[in-house]
């Protein structure tokens, strides 16, 4: 149990007034501490958003050291991300076909371009679009892109280079970060 303290101003036409409350709780997600009002931060980082970090950031690091991602890993991830939305349905199935139609898009492409954007790297957006539906995955692709942009911006403007390759899961993941430090996802 806690004890948490709120502070109230209260003001009409004529009065001002201050008051200070006593609250008790046993729920540590029930302070509003950060966050959007719905729980705080600490209903933010939940156990499936933790679990998406890491699994993120290790394909990340895969991506970087050795510019491949295992395609069973990614089969795996996909199945447990449908099982998550089938069980939980924590986001409308319609948002979360749209994000996978996102994904097959980023497939399509991949195919056309002869994987300038790899199939690893497509179906992880295909996973986070059924994960984040719609709107949070391009949250994150409009983050990760605009990263990538000014480090590729900066690469060209210092090398001289025309011709550059990144790894794009670790932007995938500071783009996901980011949606989810900022309370958006």
């Amino acid at each position: 149990m806690q004890e948490l303290y709120t502070l109230q101003i209260l003001e009409d036409r004529y009065h001002s007034s201050l008051s200070c409350s006593r609250i008790k709780t046993d729920n540590l997600c029930d302070t509003g501490i950060g966050g959007s009002g719905k729980g705080g931060m600490f209903q933010m980082w939940t156990v499936s958003r933790i679990v998406a970090m890491v699994i993120l950031t290790g394909l990340s690091f895969m991506d970087y050291k050795i510019r491949k991602v295992p395609r069973d890993v990614l089969l795996l991830c996909m199945a447990g991300t449908v099982l998550y939305q089938a069980v939980t349905q924590n986001i409308d199935w319609m948002v979360s076909l749209g994000g996978g139609l996102i994904g097959m898009i980023f497939i399509g492409i991949s195919k056309i371009t002869r994987e300038a954007i790899g199939y690893g790297d497509s179906l992880a957006i295909l996973i986070l679009g059924i994960y984040l539906g719609v709107w949070g995955l391009l949250e994150v692709l409009a983050t990760s892109f605009f990263i990538l942009g000014i480090l590729a911006l900066g690469c060209m403007t210092l090398r001289r280079k025309k011709s550059l390759a990144f790894p794009f899961y670790p932007f995938l993941t500071v783009g996901y970060l980011f949606g989810v430090c900022i309370g958006g996802l």
